[in-house]
């Protein structure tokens, strides 16, 4: 029961220390409130190539990272980047396909 009184009069300690903490002085509000606020330049901003051009960002995935990254470049560059890997990729599909075709692929003799 004792143990009850001080913990009672313990948390009604603590609640008038917190109550009674000073008060800010009036200067150092005035202060703050003039104060410019810092703005992000990237979100202020758009992101433009070297041309002025609006730049098209994507994640990429890495290969042997779980974490992608990103990389900026312009709708033009976009597109010629997407035609050289689709190429890549046929060129690849193509080779596998002559090299595991014909006579001598299925011959196992």
């Amino acid at each position: 029961m004792k143990f009850h009184h001080y913990l009672v009069a313990a948390l009604a300690g603590s609640l008038a220390a917190c109550a009674s903490a000073p008060a800010a002085p009036a200067a150092n509000i005035a202060a703050a409130e003039t104060a410019p606020t810092p703005t992000k330049v990237a979100e202020a901003s758009p992101q433009t190539g070297p041309d002025g051009e609006a730049l098209v960002c994507r994640r990429i995935k890495v290969t042997g990272t779980r974490f992608a990254q990103k990389e900026c470049k312009t709708a033009e560059a976009w597109a010629q980047y997407d035609e050289y890997t689709k190429s890549n990729a046929r060129e690849a599909t193509d080779k596998v396909q002559r090299l595991n075709s014909g006579p001598a692929a299925g011959a196992g003799g």
